[in-house]
């Protein structure tokens, strides 16, 4: 595992923010880097502050301090606004599949950390292959809400059932399924290896019709990372040395290991108010924790 961009225990977050008002909206790299496009547009076409991290490197843009995983607040553009929003954004390419793709010990593991903030609601956005795409369906977007959320808010779910998801839109729904959580996944069909503006579009249109707001879809406005190469390259460098010694996940050959992990992590962490703290409920969904080798 080559990518060593994030590890479990370099969050930092007062999950103090959220609560029963507030909706969260995700997106990753994945199919076409539908999600990671469209956060990446809100953060930079809307009234935001960084208020979370995951990453070893961080940098400011816009006033904001952000990091490889970035949680956002949106700022309420009107004072009648009750629905706080909250952004968690890909600010760079973390890929789900692939050689250099976080393990899906990772990935399950946000799931059930995000779930465990109890929020309103959430909203994950990807990509699905054009090429699995029904040609006599004029369609382009699927909708896969959990149970919950069709119970809540009345949406049905459209994704076909001869199709499957991976990577965090696949542990969000299960996880959000198990716990009766209201999670949707917006699903535009787009290219497969290709950064596609288009479906990133139509995806962006669909999640202001759920959530009744304005985000500035006329165009999809990229975040320019070209300041930030130089520093990733030599980042990449030097932290793949270190991968020599120590290989993440791969490190964790139990249950036992990755408890233990868990641990120090904690302790490193014992003064920010993060979710790796009593005050929060993430240890419902993790109390039962998979070997990390079944995931990979």
């Amino acid at each position: 595992m080559k990518n060593s961009t994030l590890f479990l225990n370099q969050m930092s977050l007062d999950t103090s923010i959220i609560d029963s008002d507030t909706t969260v909206i995700l997106g990753f790299t994945g199919y076409g880097s539908v999600g990671t496009t469209v956060l990446n547009h809100l953060v930079e076409e809307t009234d935001v502050n960084s208020v979370g991290f995951w990453g070893t490197m961080s940098w400011f843009h816009k006033d904001n301090i952000e990091a490889p995983i970035t949680v956002y607040s949106m700022n309420s553009a009107s004072s009648n606004d009750k629905e706080k929003v909250v952004l968690v954004a890909s600010r760079l390419p973390i890929p789900v599949v692939g050689y250099d793709a976080l393990p899906n010990a990772f990935w399950k593991w946000l799931a059930q950390e995000i779930l465990s903030w109890n929020a309103k609601r959430y909203i994950i956005i990807g990509g699905l292959r054009e090429d699995v795409r029904d040609t006599t369906d004029d369609t382009w977007i699927a909708l896969v809400p959990t149970n919950k959320y069709t119970e809540v808010y009345g949406t049905k779910r459209t994704f076909r059932d001869d199709l499957s998801i991976r990577g965090p839109i696949s542990f969000l729904l299960t996880e959000g399924t198990a716990y009766s959580v209201p999670v949707l996944a917006v699903l535009s069909y787009c290219n497969t290896f290709d950064i596609d503006y288009d479906a990133a579009l139509m995806a962006l249109k669909e999640v202001e019709t759920h959530m009744n707001r304005d985000f500035h879809s006329n165009k999809i406005i990229e975040f320019d990372t070209s300041f930030l190469e130089t520093q990733i390259e030599f980042y990449q460098d030097t932290e793949e040395k270190d991968f020599d010694d120590f290989d993440d996940f791969d490190d964790f050959e139990n249950e036992e290991d990755f408890e233990d992990f868990e641990n120090d992590s904690k302790e490193g962490n014992s003064k920010n108010n993060s979710s790796f703290e009593s005050k929060s409920n993430s240890r419902k969904y993790r109390s039962n924790k998979d070997d990390l080798e079944r995931y990979r």
